[in-house]
């Protein structure tokens, strides 16, 4: 399909990941290709979904065969997708760059695996862990281990993954590129939650927060601020050593000496839960969304958009425009995962509804 037909001619790609403003590469159930062969494809063809492979987004470069370019990645302004289950959306913003990316694979040893990750210092350490996250959680997952104890050892791994590839690279003076992520994985009626920075993650039951993560920053965090402090690493305006705003990060890297920023670690804080038929859906989302709106509107956002279109998608997209209207200034990216969608509202209580909403 020729990369300028209409969008609304495109492969609808829902089953597998959703859809882009832009195109898509996807596995035809070709054997890997090699770089350049897929560098040359992707420039002229836009490919249906033949299998049901794991499915790793970033703005428009989708990745669902192993194949990575080597240049710069080519992102979008906008993207949303998705199916039944769950639905993405992310917005470039007023940001030179596209630095955020969700990831979704549907069998990470048997768990349903969502994830936001927010890079910083370049895209680089994002593109790394949509590929990094689930494989590793994936190992874990599959020992004797505790979920809590597997989930923080594969952070870990990821994080030492990351360092190897990162100081590889041609080398910049300063910092390597780093990210936070946020990852919720289902299996049956577990959840288990686990938070790296600040992206955060929220637990939707009968429209109110069951459950938000903690985000790890120095000014919100008053156990973070004192960990740092314990160890001598100097605050400075809200930002660790005068250089990151959040205490918890995979790579960040000092170029010369691979040495990772004083006080940072890449420990996740992980939480499980249990799913019951009160659970309504998850949203996790990068800081580019609550620096707009708080959790409650945003849940709200979402629930309404549930009720009315038993879409998730459509809840995450509703969600980002909310968040756009206050600021644009990060990229952000949000996931909604339906578990149990609660009925629409009767006509005259969705225009009160409404009219709450937009009290709020």
């Amino acid at each position: 399909m020729p990369i300028n037909v209409p969008f609304d001619e495109r492969a609808v790609l829902d089953d597998a990941g959703g859809r882009a403003y832009d195109w898509f590469i996807f596995d035809t159930g070709f054997p890997i290709w090699s770089e350049e062969f897929a560098s040359r494809r992707r420039a002229s063809f836009v490919w249906r979904v033949t299998s049901r492979k794991p499915v790793a987004l970033m703005g428009n470069l989708c990745v669902c065969c192993g194949v990575r370019g080597k240049g710069p990645a080519l992102l979008p302004e906008n993207a949303s997708g998705g199916n039944a289950g769950y639905g993405y959306a992310l917005a470039k913003n007023d940001r030179a760059r596209m630095e955020d990316a969700v990831v979704v694979n549907d069998n990470v040893s048997g768990h349903r695996c969502y994830a936001v990750v927010d890079g910083h210092g370049g895209d680089r350490a994002a593109i790394l862990l949509r590929e990094m996250l689930p494989s590793k959680l994936g190992q874990q997952l599959q020992g004797s281990k505790t979920k809590e104890q597997a989930t923080r050892d594969a952070f870990v791994e990821v994080d030492e993954e990351l360092k190897l590839a990162l100081l590889q690279e041609p080398k910049a003076p300063g910092r390597t590129p780093g990210a936070v992520a946020c990852v919720a994985m289902l299996e049956g009626t577990d959840l288990i939650l686990a938070n790296l920075g600040d992206c955060r993650a929220l637990v939707c039951e009968g429209g109110q927060v069951k459950f938000a993560t903690a985000d790890h920053s120095p000014v919100s965090n008053k156990l973070e601020k004192e960990r740092l402090q314990a160890l001598g690493v100097a605050i400075e305006g809200g930002y660790v050593g005068g250089e990151l705003q959040v205490t918890r990060a995979f790579g960040d890297l000092d170029g010369e000496t691979g040495q990772k920023l004083a006080g940072l670690i890449c420990t996740p804080e992980v939480t499980i839960l249990e799913i019951s038929d009160d659970t309504e859906f998850l949203l996790l989302a990068s800081d580019g969304i609550w620096d707009g709106i708080r959790d409650q509107l945003a849940l709200t956002t979402a629930r309404k958009t549930l009720r009315e279109t038993r879409s998730p998608q459509a809840a995450a997209q509703a969600v980002l425009e909310a968040a756009g209207k206050v600021t644009k200034a990060d990229n952000a990216a949000v996931v909604v995962v339906a578990l149990n969608i609660p009925e629409p509202l009767p006509k005259r209580e969705r225009s009160q509804q409404h009219f709450q909403l937009k009290l709020e």
